[in-house]
């Protein structure tokens, strides 16, 4: 995985930079949302550790239904635009973590990708 040094997230700056001008969102606009999430997910592993999960470089990612992302987005009022971008950018970045810890790129399969930051006590749980 590339150093990233200047990451506020469990998301590489590279792919959200991607994703924004893919996506036609504002590139702030779509890492302040990621970094609302971010900041949730963080407290949220053992709702996902019942998932596809691959570990790498202090970021989980885990394969989900695609139908647990709308829970993810209740708290918050974001732009349907940035919540598409914000979940586009989580999948990218799962599928270069299940391909850095699995060497496989259809890890994911039919599920959507979601990666949040871990500290040591976590990986441990």
């Amino acid at each position: 995985m590339a150093d990233d040094t200047a990451r506020t997230t469990a998301l590489e700056t590279d792919i959200v930079s991607r994703t924004a001008e893919d996506s036609d969102v504002p590139e702030e606009e779509l890492r302040d949302a990621l970094e609302l999430l971010d900041a949730d997910l963080k407290g949220r592993h053992s709702e996902f550790e019942h998932n596809t999960y691959v570990t790498v470089e202090e970021r989980r990612a885990y394969a989900i239904d695609p139908e647990e992302w709308d829970s993810l987005f209740e708290p918050y009022d974001l732009d349907g635009s940035v919540e598409n971008a914000a979940r586009r950018a989580h999948e990218r970045q799962a599928e270069a973590l299940f391909v850095a810890g699995e060497g496989d790129s259809d890890s994911l399969g039919d599920a959507s990708g979601v990666v949040a930051g871990i500290d040591t006590a976590e990986q441990f749980d």
